[in-house]
């Protein structure tokens, strides 16, 4: 959004003490705080912006000054809740209604960022809008067929973000007295559209509906007061929607984060709509916010209402592609009778975490800004007090609490995060720069609450917040209070919070190193964390081997460091073991490929780079060694054995190898599933191998759909054109394309079929699992893998539902299936 760069023009000539409406300051200067938020993609702007200080230099100087001006104080307006709130409003759509003419795309455009990124400003963009639309009915035309047409885009590309924050504010521009409410309802009505001719549930009409409850719980005072049949019919037809959608998902656990009782994060639309029945209750009346058009109420009564064309529903967008709502999780205690001033202050906490997504450091100046806009008494803020230490969440609404809440709900969200695991991160760690002492406590207070139910926590949420956890230690110092959990040794090793401790620390090292994890614990950490640095394993020591294979490996070793070639190497192997009478060529190959793999991870291992190197180098021995499945997976095995103590570079080298194509997905799944990994299903390094396969092949099919969609334009391009060669070239290309696609498409179906086949089979064995605590593990892996891929479950159910998903698999195990299916409706 454009920077803010408010303030007159310094430079000649003498100033008075005026504000930025031109008025006599009453305030002290130094009361006014220069403003420094950073424009998206822009330039930071403070008092004066980029032009401060400048001398006139021309009439281009001078309009790209007043449109830098009204860009500030569009951007600037209501940043607070004040007493001049009113009279800053009225003077800025007087500046506005008269400069718009002039610099009509600089307004709108402003404009339109600012009710997208400023999103808990809605009532204040929403008032200024109808302030000119009553001075001017052009300019309030211009306005709402402007932001009509923005939503409408969102809606086509499915940015829900944006559609939910622009039909709250199409919402309030009832209350103006720009639209009508009949054309509100219209509006709604078309996300409801769906639902005529009966009540389905599935992922889009759970979008739909979220977005119909978010827009009713601000429309519901104006359309209860002009057309308040239509809006109980709405009311009903939403209930009922939810009603069934409940009844479909009760006992799904696949979107629930807790699985104690009551479940959090189960129903956001059941929650949703207990809000709005309770602001009905209350005459549709919301007191959190500041509502500054109910001081323009006579402005508005004689304004001029616009309509507006229908919307049109994507039809394009697949399932996955809508948003799926979650309720925001209770990690602290809250008074019970606050539910609507909470939601209402959470669901603008998260919108602003939506929308400026694209910049952490601007997100979380705006975070830290927005309580200003609250009514009195709404909430508490720790940060504007002397003794934060006083305040009880139990008995008052806690804004960093609330917002802490929103931002780990964002971070454990199911089925999967709107955003990668590291925003959420980084957005901690500004807000933690911006309040250290306040919120260093309150993130702490966050994942003590979290840790005390770890073993009801969904297991991927457990996963990402040890992910979490260890960035954002890393980046103060390594510094936290390990006393709370110093008891954690002392549970069974793969018990939820010994595993979650443990794996953090395990992360804390790849971050830093051993000695300096090991000196900030305690005493009784030390069997939580390893006894040496994480290094390689190399089978061939001197002390381990018989006098023939050190005659192979110490051949092999000088052969490798003195750079030796492809071909001197695998001489080598053939030399010596082709003198070995007592084996035959199938023993003499196991051998040898062993000998080659280790010591190419050996002459890698220095670092990520070596390694890399190395398998380049060695690749067409290492492919010529692989020329089958079972030869592909003693590679693998190989490689786990020699990375065992360093799961960093076992991961690493793995998906290199891949890469090359010197074992393929299906090695690692066969590799993973080993009957030699039970009793360890806790570790996260396996699945995070598994994922990052899984991904790499979704990702490979993905990127040859967008080759072949560009071969197929390009040869219809070149249909009408009269060179036969080009044309025939065109069409080779076409054919490799759509070849290679096929084989990468039967890839990802073996990959998805045969790792569901392999969770199945182990949890319906009894020897699929060393007890009752590592099959808990597995089970909720294979509920993280469904739900991941679920896209990809549902393509392949025919032959998972035949071969896999049969009376021999175990309740639960066809139940998460079932539970697939209900997700995927």
């Amino acid at each position: 959004m454009p920077g803010r760069v408010g303030g007159g023009r310094r430079g000649g000539g003498g100033h008075r003490n005026v504000d930025e409406f031109g008025r006599e300051r009453r305030d002290k200067p130094h009361q006014r705080k220069p403003y420094d938020r950073p424009a998206r993609g822009g330039h930071r702007g403070g008092r004066g912006g980029a032009h401060a200080g400048m001398i006139h230099a021309g009439p281009v100087d001078e309009a790209q000054e007043i449109e830098s001006r009204l860009s500030s104080l569009i951007v600037k307006v209501g940043d607070k809740n004040t007493p001049t709130l009113q009279n800053n409003l009225e003077a800025l759509s007087v500046v506005l209604e008269k400069d718009s003419v002039k610099h009509e795309l600089t307004v709108m455009r402003t404009f339109r960022q600012c009710v997208l990124e400023l999103p808990w400003k809605v009532t204040v963009y929403s008032t200024l809008a109808g302030l000119l639309n009553a001075k001017n009915s052009e300019t309030g035309e211009k306005v709402v067929t402007l932001m009509h047409a923005v939503l409408g885009a969102s809606l086509n590309r499915g940015d829900w973000g944006s559609v939910k924050v622009l039909m709250r504010f199409f919402a309030l521009l009832v209350s103006t007295n720009t639209i009508a409410a009949s054309t509100l309802v219209a509006m709604l009505d078309t996300f409801l559209a769906p639902l005529a001719d009966g009540v389905k549930v599935s992922a889009s009409n759970n979008c739909y509906v979220f977005i119909v409850l978010s827009t009713l719980l601000w429309a519901g005072r104006s359309l209860n007061e002009h057309v308040p049949a239509e809006l109980e019919q709405r009311l009903e037809l939403v209930s009922k929607y939810v009603q069934a959608q409940m009844e479909i998902n009760q006992g799904n656990s696949l979107s629930t984060v807790f699985h104690d009782v009551p479940p959090k994060g189960s129903n956001a639309l059941a929650h949703l709509l207990d809000v709005v029945r309770a602001v009905a209750a209350n005459s549709w009346k919301i007191d959190a916010i500041y509502a500054p058009y109910e001081m323009f109420t006579s402005e508005f009564a004689q304004a001029k209402q616009h309509a507006l064309p229908a919307l049109e529903l994507p039809t394009q967008l697949a399932a996955t592609a809508f948003y799926t709502p979650s309720e925001f999780l209770q990690l602290v205690p809250s008074p019970s009778d606050q539910i609507v001033r909470k939601y209402v202050m959470q669901d603008f906490i998260a919108d602003t975490l939506t929308q400026l997504e694209g910049n952490r450091k601007d997100c979380g100046k705006c975070l830290m800004q927005l309580h200003g806009l609250c009514n009195e008494d709404v909430c508490s803020v720790m940060t504007t007090v002397q003794h934060p230490e006083d305040i009880d969440p139990e008995s008052t609404l806690v804004f960093e609490y609330m917002m802490a809440e929103v931002l780990f709900s964002f971070l454990l969200q199911l089925p999967e995060g709107l955003y990668r695991e590291m925003y959420y991160t980084s957005l901690a760690i500004e807000l933690r720069k911006a309040e250290p002492v306040i919120l260093t406590n309150v993130f702490e207070t966050m994942v003590e609450n979290i840790v005390a139910r770890v073993q009801f926590i969904d297991v991927e949420c457990l996963n990402r917040l040890s992910n979490w956890l260890a960035v954002y230690i890393s980046n103060f110092g390594f510094q936290w209070d390990w006393k709370k959990w110093a008891d954690t040794a002392s549970e069974a090793e793969d018990s939820p919070k010994h595993r979650f401790v443990q794996e953090t620390l395990l992360k804390l090292i790849r971050l830093s190193y051993l000695d300096r994890v090991r000196a900030m614990l305690p005493d009784s950490y030390a069997a939580l964390i390893p006894a040496k640095p994480p290094a390689h394993n190399f089978k061939f020591t001197v002390q381990a081997m018989d006098e023939r294979t050190r005659d192979v490996s110490v051949a092999m070793g000088r052969c490798l460091k003195s750079k030796g070639t492809v071909e001197q190497a695998l001489a080598i192997l053939q030399e010596h073991y082709s003198q070995w009478a007592d084996i035959d060529d199938e023993k003499r190959q196991t051998l040898a490929r062993e000998m080659l793999v280790e010591h190419v991870l050996l002459l890698g291992s220095k670092t990520f780079s070596h390694m890399l190197n190395a398998i380049e180098k060695f690749m067409p021995a290492l492919q010529k060694f692989g020329d089958s499945a079972e030869a592909k997976l003693q590679i693998a095995q190989v490689t786990e054995d020699f990375w065992l103590r360093n799961p960093q570079f076992f991961a690493i080298t793995i998906d290199k190898l891949i890469n090359y194509r010197v074992i393929d997905p299906a090695t690692v799944v066969a590799m993973l599933f080993d009957n030699g990994h039970v009793g360890s299903w806790s570790k996260f390094h396996y699945w995070e191998i598994l994922h990052n396969t899984v991904k790499k092949v979704n990702m490979r099919v993905v990127q040859l759909q967008g080759r072949l969609e560009a071969a197929n334009a390009a040869a219809n391009a070149m249909a009408d054109d009269d060179a036969p060669a080009a044309e025939n070239q065109t069409a080779e290309s076409v054919e490799h394309v759509e070849a290679t696609l096929a084989q990468m498409v039967q890839e990802q179906k073996d990959v998805v079929v045969s790792t569901t086949r392999h969770f199945a089979r182990l949890l319906s064995s009894d020897s699929g699992a060393a007890g009752e605590l590592d099959r808990a593990w597995l089970h909720g892996r294979f509920k993280e893998f469904l739900r991941t891929y679920r896209v990809q479950v549902m393509e392949n159910a025919p032959v998972l539902e035949s071969e896999v998903f049969t009376a021999e698999a175990s309740n639960d195990v066809r139940q998460a299936f079932e539970d697939v299916h209900k997700m995927s409706a």
